[in-house]
């Protein structure tokens, strides 16, 4: 596996614990059922996409990282629950736009696809997540 594509994924996959870490605390602090169900829900796709990444570095024959991003100190640095959720979304853009940057280069397919499929629920995460902070659900 070429070693630029394995540190591409492996940071995603970092990120992606990150985010599905930090939104297991957030979703304890949610004060709706309906935003909590939607952390929820966003947490674990930040946990799937994480594994599916490990998988697509295993499969490609590279090493899958076990770290987790700073990201979620970062966001325990915010002070407010509506501050860390404007914070998350930039994560998610973050991840959008290191997928736009890189998905060009990739040659496998199966891969490409896969990153696609993640950038679109990226999207619909930030868009659920604009919609919660935008109609003071937060």
């Amino acid at each position: 596996m070429e070693s630029q594509l394995e540190g591409f994924l492996n940071l995603l996959a970092e990120a992606e614990r990150a985010g599905g870490r930090i939104l297991n605390e957030l979703t304890g602090q949610a004060k709706s059922l309906e935003l909590r169900e939607m952390l929820k829900k966003v947490g674990h796709d930040e946990g799937y996409y994480a594994g599916e990444l490990a998988a697509h570095v295993r499969r490609l024959g590279g090493t899958p990282s076990t770290k987790t991003g700073d990201f979620v100190e970062k966001v325990r640095a915010v002070g407010d629950f509506r501050g860390k959720l404007e914070l998350l979304n930039r994560g998610q853009r973050w991840v959008i736009r290191k997928i736009e940057e890189n998905v060009g280069a990739v040659g496998d397919a199966g891969l490409k696809a896969f990153l696609v499929v993640m950038a679109q629920g990226h999207r619909v995460n930030i868009g659920a997540l604009e919609d919660a902070l935008t109609e003071g659900v937060v």
